[in-house]
């Protein structure tokens, strides 16, 4: 029984450590994707310079989300089986993600405005996908809220996905 308990608490401490980490990241993002109007993705050959660009400043673009990096689906038709994908309760400003397959370019998924504290239900993709691993990029923006009650792009961070098929 100590085991099991033990096995829980070192799972709990390791997911909360995964958010931590990307709350960090994604604030180093933003601060910088304001300051590069065009934005880019983070990888790990860039890290350490952004970490050391960032130092003590946040932006207003700052955003927290929820998210994982591996999202399986049945086959190219089905919901997700384990995608993650929100806007946290901490934030101020909306958001909207696309989905964009690395070695095409192509949009296999795209949110409407997602309000803050939204976590989406599962989902299933825009395109039906050949069983297989596909890279990807979950690009996520923040909005800005116009006066006639529309939106824009205010910042925006990209974040490596994987996107598995199984069927």
């Amino acid at each position: 029984m100590d085991k099991e308990v033990d096995k829980k608490k070192k799972k709990k401490r390791i997911v909360i450590g995964v958010i931590i980490v990307l709350l960090v990241i994604i604030g180093i993002l933003i601060f910088l994707l304001l300051r590069k109007k065009d934005g880019y993705v983070m990888n790990e050959s860039n890290y350490k310079q952004i970490q050391e660009d960032m130092a003590d400043e946040v932006a207003e673009g700052y955003f927290e989300t929820y998210m994982n990096t591996t999202w399986t689906f049945a086959d190219g038709t089905s919901e997700s089986q384990d995608a993650v994908l929100g806007n946290s309760p901490n934030n101020t400003k909306p958001i909207r993600c696309e989905v964009v397959l690395d070695d095409t370019g192509e949009v296999v998924y795209k949110t409407e405005v997602l309000p803050v504290g939204t976590v989406l239900d599962p989902f299933k993709l825009e395109k039906d996908l050949d069983a297989g691993t596909y890279e990807a990029t979950c690009q996520i923006y923040l909005l800005k809220e116009l006066e006639d009650g529309t939106y824009e792009d205010f910042s925006n961070a990209g974040f490596r996905v994987t996107i598995e098929v199984e069927n």
